[in-house]
């Protein structure tokens, strides 16, 4: 069987069964199921570090150039002044920010934020004074 998950109580069951020492390393291979390789593979991995676990992948890909504050930012700027283009924002986040980025990166960040950009055109047309006076007269 190719690339199935191995639990680690069973992995730790073959390595008390070998350090018990009454079984051979193939009657224990019988018992539990899996090649020789990947059981030395588990014994040389315990010696090393004392756990037959995997080891949690920390960070997969590259590390957004874009931090946390900086998003908090760019929101900010979305909803003061939301009628602003991508290469305004990108302009203020090097001006301000000190921050050079694509402007996919931007548009990248403010959808990861929640904001889209018919959101933004909503917000940029409620900020419409006519509009706003329209809305006001026709309510009243």
């Amino acid at each position: 069987m190719v690339n199935r998950r191995i639990s680690d109580d069973l992995k730790l069951a073959a390595l008390r069964l070998k350090a018990r020492g009454r079984d051979s390393v193939s009657e224990i291979l019988d018992i539990v199921g899996f090649s020789k390789k990947t059981f030395y593979r588990i014994q040389g991995q315990f010696r090393r570090i004392g756990t037959v676990a995997k080891a949690d992948a920390i960070g997969r890909g590259r590390p957004r150039k874009i931090l946390l504050v900086d998003t908090q930012y760019l929101v900010r700027l979305a909803h003061h002044k939301p009628t602003l283009f991508l290469d305004e924002y990108r302009d203020r986040l090097e001006r301000y920010r000190l921050l050079t980025v694509s402007m996919a990166t931007i548009h990248r960040t403010l959808e990861r934020a929640g904001l889209n950009v018919k959101q933004v055109q909503k917000m940029a047309l409620e900020r419409n004074p006519m509009l706003r006076a329209d809305f006001i007269r026709h309510v009243a």
